[in-house]
């Protein structure tokens, strides 16, 4: 698990270094339930330096730092920052081959505080809707996990905003579907 203080001080050297990212991932949940560890990565929408073409930049970041540099599945760069104690897998994504994230997701992302420093997420509604758009098995049991808080009154979720966020894909019946099954709606 990534506690907050760990993500805050990855993200704080991504952003001192000229990165610009939005927070796409599980810690979208995490940090909207208040736990005090923010998942097990850190997923991030890359505006620049572009994952694809900029690698370099991100071995040279690595390399300074003392981290690993690897791929996601995707083949995008993932690092595994070191702070402190831990160890902190961020993966960077971007619009490429079945990897889609609605631009209308990060242009309404919100500001929030971690630790005191101030990051770009993505809506709760728009991540489930991600999640459901992606339907691999992973994705279904964390939709599933998701509903249980939603039943346990720990997660709100506004319906409408998530309908919305759904809209935005050409597949909704089908993502309909998965967050019915999820009991999600």
């Amino acid at each position: 698990m990534v506690s907050r203080r760990a993500f805050a001080e990855t993200l704080r050297i991504l952003l001192d270094r000229g990165f610009r990212f939005t927070v796409i991932g599980g810690s979208v949940i995490e940090y909207t339930i208040g736990s005090k560890d923010l998942g097990d990565d850190i997923d991030l929408f890359v505006e620049s330096p572009s994952a694809v073409f900029e690698e370099s930049y991100y071995r040279i970041v690595a390399e300074e730092n003392g981290w690993a540099l690897g791929y996601t599945w995707l083949g995008t760069p993932r690092i595994i920052a070191r702070i402190g104690d831990e160890e902190v897998p961020v993966e960077f994504y971007e619009n490429i081959h079945d990897f889609y994230i609605p631009p209308t997701f990060i242009e309404r992302s919100v500001r929030v505080d971690v630790e005191g420093i101030r990051v770009r997420m993505i809506q709760l509604e728009d991540h489930i809707a991600l999640k459901a758009s992606s339907g691999r098995g992973i994705d279904m049991e964390r939709l599933k996990e998701i509903g249980r808080l939603i039943k346990r009154g720990k997660l709100v979720v506004n319906r409408e905003k998530l309908l919305e966020a759904v809209s935005e894909f050409e597949d909704r019946e089908v993502i309909i579907r998965r967050l019915k099954e999820t009991s999600i709606i």
